[in-house]
């Protein structure tokens, strides 16, 4: 079954296709090496809304695509459970801190 993007899936796929900078001669060579099957006319047509391609071509599009925006992403904030088991905890961090600088518990004796 062939499928044309209409409405704000085509809204979508093109923005994303901008936002990956990617041309069609390059958008292309990253779908064909994923195993896509129609030619860049035929591609440039499609982002046209002129000429609809089987489910599985637009997945290969749109994964092409998503590729490159995993490439030029920017770099992003890790999460406490991506850090390394021997990045220190930030309350054992605070009491060595406080009793070195003599503001611990023990400093008002």
């Amino acid at each position: 079954m062939n499928y044309l993007p209409d409405g704000e899936h085509r809204r979508q796929l093109l923005a994303a296709l901008r936002a990956s900078e990617l041309g069609v001669e390059e958008l292309w060579l990253r779908y064909f090496a994923l195993g896509g099957e129609v030619g860049k006319m035929e591609i440039e047509a499609y982002l046209n809304g002129l000429l609809p391609l089987s489910r599985l071509q637009h997945d290969l599009i749109a994964h092409a695509i998503n590729e490159r925006l995993d490439e030029i992403a920017p770099p992003r904030a890790p999460y406490a459970a991506e850090l390394p088991a021997s990045f220190p905890e930030r309350d054992d961090v605070d009491e060595d801190s406080e009793e070195s600088r003599g503001t611990g518990r023990d400093s008002d004796r």
